[in-house]
C-alpha cells in the first residue's frame, strides 16, 4: 500500500452505499453470533485471561486466574464474554474485509494485524482497570463503566483509520482532531450522565409512543426506572439492559466536533440531524426490544439486546461515513454555483 498524502484522505473515506452495506452486515454478522456454542465463548474467554496474564508479567504485575475469575495486583474481576472485546472484533474485521477500495491482500493484512491489536489493547484495559481496582474500587467503576466504554471504541474507529489510510500522519491538525475527537465524546458523555433521568425519560417516553404504534397496546408504557427502563402492562414487568445507547451518542458526538468550523451551518445542521437519527435508532431498539420480550419471551429479549449492543456500538461510524458522503457529494457542486 503506497504511502497517502494528506488531500488523498478524505478520498478513502467510505460512501453511504459502503455504510448501509456495513450496518446490514454486522446485524447479520452478530446474530450469528448469537449461535456460537458456549464452548467457543469459553476459549474466547481462556485466550483474553491468558493474554492478560501475559502483559501483566511482562509488565511486573501479580496476576493470578481460576476458571472465569482474573485477580490483578490481589483485586478479583469476572470475565465475561462482553470483557473479551469480541464484539469490537467483529465490527472491525466487518468493516476491513468489506472495504474493497483497499486489495483483498490489505485487508486480509489488516485483519491479520487488526485483531491481535485488539486483542492486545483489551488486555492493556483489564490489566490497568484491575491495578486501579486494587487501589480504589470506586476508581474501577469509574473507570470500566464510564471512560473505558468510550476510550476502547475510539481506539477501535482509530484502528480502522490508520488501516484505511494506510499510514498516520503526525501533525498538530492530525493531534488537534484526536484531542477534539476524545474531549467531545466525553463531554458528552458526562453531560448524559449528569443529566441522567432528563435524558432516561425523554427516551423512555419516546420509546413508549413508537412500541404502542406497533404493538397496538394503548396500556403498555415504557419507564425510566433509576437507572433502567422497564416495560409495564397489565401487571407485567420487564427490565431492559442497557444496549450502550449512550456511548454511541456521545462517540457521534466526539466524531462529529472536529469538523465543526465558524459559521459552517450546514455542517452544524447535518450533524443536528445525525443526532436525531441516532437518538431515534436508540428509541427504535428500546420499543422493538419490548416487542421481542412480550411476543416471544425473556430469552428473546437477550439475544436481541446482544445484536442491539453491537450495532449501537458501530451506529456512530455508519452515521459518521454517510454524513461525510453527502458532504463530499455536496462539495462540487458548491463549488460549481
Amino acid at each position: 500500500m503506497p504511502l497517502l498524502r494528506n488531500s488523498d484522505n478524505q478520498a478513502l473515506q467510505p460512501g453511504s452505499v459502503f455504510a448501509v452495506l456495513f450496518m446490514f452486515c454486522v446485524i447479520s454478522v452478530t446474530a450469528l453470533m448469537a449461535s456460537i456454542p458456549v464452548s467457543c465463548q469459553i476459549a474466547c474467554r481462556d485466550v483474553t485471561i491468558l493474554v492478560t496474564k501475559a502483559v501483566g508479567t511482562v509488565l511486573g504485575v501479580a496476576m493470578t486466574s481460576n476458571a472465569d475469575i482474573l485477580t490483578v495486583n490481589g483485586f478479583a474481576m469476572r470475565i465475561i464474554n462482553q470483557c473479551t472485546a469480541v464484539d469490537y472484533m467483529a465490527i472491525l474485521a466487518t468493516a476491513i474485509l468489506l472495504y474493497t477500495r483497499h486489495s483483498l491482500s490489505y485487508r486480509l493484512l489488516g485483519l491479520a494485524i487488526a485483531v491481535p491489536a485488539v486483542v492486545l489493547a483489551n488486555a492493556l484495559r483489564l490489566l490497568i482497570s484491575g491495578v486501579v481496582g486494587s487501589f480504589s474500587r470506586p476508581a474501577f467503576d469509574f473507570a470500566h463503566d464510564y471512560l473505558w466504554v468510550i476510550g476502547f471504541a475510539l481506539i477501535v474507529f482509530a484502528i480502522w483509520t490508520l488501516w484505511v489510510n494506510g499510514r498516520f500522519f503526525v501533525s498538530k491538525s492530525a493531534a488537534r482532531r484526536v484531542g477534539l475527537t476524545v474531549a467531545g465524546s466525553l463531554s458528552a458523555y458526562g453531560l448524559m450522565l449528569f443529566s441522567q433521568d432528563v435524558y432516561g425519560d425523554l427516551m423512555a417516553q419516546a420509546s413508549s409512543v413508537f412500541y404502542r404504534l406497533i404493538s397496538h397496546d394503548p396500556l403498555a408504557s415504557i419507564v425510566w426506572d433509576g437507572d433502567m427502563m422497564v416495560y409495564r402492562s397489565a401487571g407485567a414487568s420487564i427490565v431492559l439492559e442497557n444496549m450502550l445507547e449512550q456511548v454511541n451518542v456521545a462517540l457521534y458526538v466526539g466524531l462529529m466536533v472536529p469538523l465543526q468550523k465558524k459559521g459552517d451551518w450546514e455542517m452544524l445542521g447535518m450533524t443536528i440531524i445525525g443526532l436525531v437519527c441516532v437518538m431515534l435508532m436508540n428509541v427504535i431498539f428500546v420499543a422493538l426490544g419490548c416487542r421481542f420480550a412480550v411476543a416471544s419471551g425473556v430469552g428473546a429479549l437477550l439475544n436481541f439486546e446482544g445484536i442491539g449492543s453491537v450495532v449501537h456500538l458501530s451506529l456512530p461510524m455508519t452515521m459518521y461515513w454517510i454524513l461525510m458522503s453527502g458532504r463530499r457529494e455536496a462539495a462540487p457542486r458548491l463549488n460549481t454555483e
